[in-house]
């Protein structure tokens, strides 16, 4: 079969009654399902837990909210360079395309984002998910480059030994997460032309915003943390720091997240301030972050809900598969 028969198939498929409701049902479902999931998390958490040690200053809410928009903002300031207005009038593709990362699975929300360019940016598919696949590269690149410059930093302080000690196994993953940087970098940077379809321009310009979207994320984390507990000096948070963005570089490396608790349960003998303080500084940033997903998404989804914006979707997408 050839890909014009194909077209016609599938072009028919989109027209049948059955196959639109079942589509509709499916949407249905990923949204309760998602939702249900999200309910879950926080209720996983203990709100009354939770609400015990919640930090009283309004400014570490102020941190982890302006944290939690540091990642749909980069992406949709990427991908209206990338694609111009279809992008730039739609920030809740990428707030959605941030929850479908964190609460379905990674790539997840990537996946999200070229189906819905798909239909409403125009264009060839093969060119829609180059772009998407570019901005991961450049994406990876950013994160391996700040994991490098923290390393420095942390280096520079003196404080390097702190994390490499907490853990007989950590010196190794700061060999390998140095390594793998120290090579990636130059190999894409060396082979751009053969890996990336952008411009140079255009490349340096999306690798910019990502690492200015993850040195705020990092300045927010800090600002959260110093907010709370004020006298902890700022390079004892540039170990956890460090170290969280190392486990993270580590390539299939099982139970990343129990690894990161356990240096932050390491780094409560270096911070001169109650444990139960700076508990509730981590349960209190990972029940809200939750809990913003929840907001969030239920608020776009009932917006969809709403006859005016369900008229406006649908003009986006006549527009866009009219376009030559």
């Amino acid at each position: 079969m050839d890909i014009a028969n194909l077209k016609k198939l599938l072009d028919a498929a989109r027209e049948n009654v059955l196959v639109r409701r079942a589509v509709k049902l499916a949407q249905i479902g990923v949204v309760l399902a998602v939702c249900y999931y999200l309910s879950a998390k926080v209720a996983a958490i203990g709100w009354q837990d939770v609400m015990s040690a919640l930090p009283t200053t309004p400014w570490f809410y102020v941190f982890v909210i302006c944290m939690y928009a540091a990642y749909p903002l980069g992406e949709w300031m990427v991908y209206k360079s990338l694609w111009g207005q279809p992008a730039a009038r739609r920030f809740d593709v990428f707030l959605r395309m941030r929850i479908y990362n964190a609460a379905v699975m990674s790539y997840s929300g990537e996946a999200y984002l070229g189906l819905w360019a798909h239909k409403r940016v125009g264009g060839r598919k093969r060119h829609i998910l180059s772009k998407i696949k570019d901005s991961q590269i450049l994406s990876a690149l950013s994160s391996n480059s700040l994991t490098i410059l923290l390393l420095a930093l942390l280096f520079a302080s003196g404080r390097l030994g702190i994390f490499t000690g907490a853990d007989p196994s950590y010196p190794m993953y700061v060999a390998i997460a140095l390594g793998l940087s120290l090579f990636l970098i130059p190999l894409v940077i060396w082979f751009r032309k053969q890996i990336l379809s952008l411009e140079p321009a255009m490349a340096r310009k999306v690798f910019l915003i990502h690492f200015a979207r993850l040195f705020a994320v990092v300045t927010f984390q800090v600002g959260s943390w110093a907010v709370v507990l004020p006298d902890v000096p700022w390079d004892i948070w540039l170990v956890f720091l460090a170290g969280q963005y190392v486990l993270t570089r580590i390539p299939f490396l099982p139970n990343a997240d129990l690894m990161i608790a356990g240096l932050g349960l390491t780094l409560l003998t270096f911070v001169d301030a109650p444990e139960a303080a700076l508990a509730g500084i981590f349960v209190a940033s990972g029940a809200l972050t939750q809990v913003l997903h929840l907001t969030v998404f239920a608020g776009l989804t009932l917006r969809d809900l709403a006859p005016r914006q369900r008229v406006k979707i649908e003009a986006e997408e006549t527009t866009a598969v009219s376009r030559p």
